[in-house]
């Protein structure tokens, strides 16, 4: 539902806290560097993508854009009432400063680096911003955003079970679309639901090849592209996403003979990772390891997974992205450990992979809590595995590699 979250003080809140500070980053330095390291010239899009939108430059500002945190919220709704989604999560150091402004030091940095740039001015240009009720921080970032933009405040609840909450999930999904639709006086039905899991059901097809390739020879496609492609598709037009990202594979797999990976193959799981914050792989990846596949929210858990239409009918399409964004989550928030343990096992064993890399960025509850309990459960399965939890600064950079080297060292005496 669409809430008017503290309107009475919004002129009060905004004129106190909205900051007229120049927030100058290194952005387009810090792509340039990981663009120079890449051996897939078709890259170059998607690095030149991330620039464009850091300086503003949007790539399609002909459709309304509306910005949504988390997988939970169906893009391909978004898509199908002509507009431009983006979702907004961001993990950046100097954002995150500026949104101590407004929000205090000691909770999720990713909500302290939306503060920071919806207080700065970034994202004046956007409609409106759809907030999920998954963690509380979001809950709450829904009344810190609205004095500054329109919240349309997305609960689902946090019960993944399908048969108990479909019912439940469709007339949210449904209230969604039906608002998107008034709002910005459009009419949109089946036809365009069904072009729009088109699309995405396109993206998942070629993020699966690009997946599987890696876990066989994550060098034909390095871990900086491969997260540079991921955060890339939070902005780009999705046409323009699946273009490229076909010629990045064609290109990785022409090449894929002549490269090998003598390094030990771990899994990467929990916490996302989101440019600009790359510490967590330059580290693993200095330190002898190969990040052969992921299991995180922003990749994996929301391109993997396709729209399943059994039904073409707008109803059933709808329950279609229910069980594909809220039933099929691997988000923390919501009630499915179990799933996530098991698929961590079953994607270790399905890739031959050599171990399990749990990471937690500081102040994060919800994946923290849970680390014990997938610690026993691999030990149970003896798949080799190591928890980190870290910061967006690099003040511990040479303890993580100390860490990881370690990790690698048992992982080679493990294999043997």
């Amino acid at each position: 539902m669409q809430k008017k979250f503290l309107d009475r003080y919004r002129e009060t809140i905004f004129k106190g806290f909205a900051s007229n500070r120049g927030i100058v980053n290194n952005i387009s330095s810090e792509s340039i560097e990981y663009l120079q390291e890449t051996e897939n010239p078709c890259m170059e899009t998607f690095y030149q993508a991330i620039i464009d939108f850091e300086t503003k430059k949007f790539v399609d500002t002909e459709k309304p854009l509306v910005g949504y945190f988390c997988s939970i919220v169906p893009e391909e709704i978004i898509i199908a009432c002509s507009l431009h989604p983006v979702r907004l999560c961001c993990e950046d150091q100097i954002w995150t400063q500026a949104g101590e402004e407004v929000s205090p030091g000691d909770i999720c940095p990713v909500v302290k680096s939306v503060c920071g740039k919806f207080y700065s001015g970034f994202y004046d240009k956007f409609e409106i911003v759809v907030v999920p009720g998954t963690c509380d921080p979001k809950t709450k970032l829904a009344e810190m955003l609205s004095p500054l933009i329109d919240i349309y405040f997305l609960d689902p609840g946090r019960d993944a079970d399908y048969l108990k909450n479909a019912d439940i999930w469709e007339r949210k999904y449904r209230d969604f679309f039906d608002f998107l639709k008034k709002r910005f006086n459009y009419s949109a039905g089946r036809k365009e639901l069904i072009s729009a899991c088109q699309k995405t059901n396109k993206r998942t097809e070629i993020f699966r090849k690009i997946y599987q390739l890696r876990t066989k020879n994550p060098d034909a496609i390095n871990s900086f592209d491969y997260y540079i492609m991921i955060y890339a598709s939070f902005f780009m037009d999705i046409d323009l996403w699946n273009i490229s990202a076909e010629k990045v594979y064609k290109e990785a797999s022409a090449k894929e003979d002549k490269r090998t990976c003598g390094r030990p193959k771990v899994l990467l799981a929990g916490t996302p990772v989101i440019f600009p914050n790359f510490k967590i792989i330059d580290v693993i990846e200095k330190s002898g390891l190969s990040i052969a596949a992921d299991i995180q929210c922003t990749s994996f858990g929301r391109f993997y997974n396709p729209v399943e239409i059994d039904e073409e009918t707008e109803s059933g399409l709808i329950r279609a992205l229910t069980l594909k964004n809220i039933a099929g989550s691997i988000c923390p928030c919501l009630l499915n450990l179990e799933k996530m343990i098991n698929l961590i096992i079953d994607t270790v064993k399905k890739y031959n992979l050599d171990g399990v890399i749990y990471y937690n960025l500081r102040l994060c509850q919800v994946f923290d809590i849970q680390t014990a309990i997938i610690r026993q459960a691999l030990k149970q399965e003896n798949v080799p595995f190591i928890s980190i939890k870290t910061d967006l600064s690099k003040e511990d950079t040479g303890q993580l590699k100390t860490r990881f080297e370690a990790f690698r060292e048992m992982l080679e005496i493990h294999s043997k």
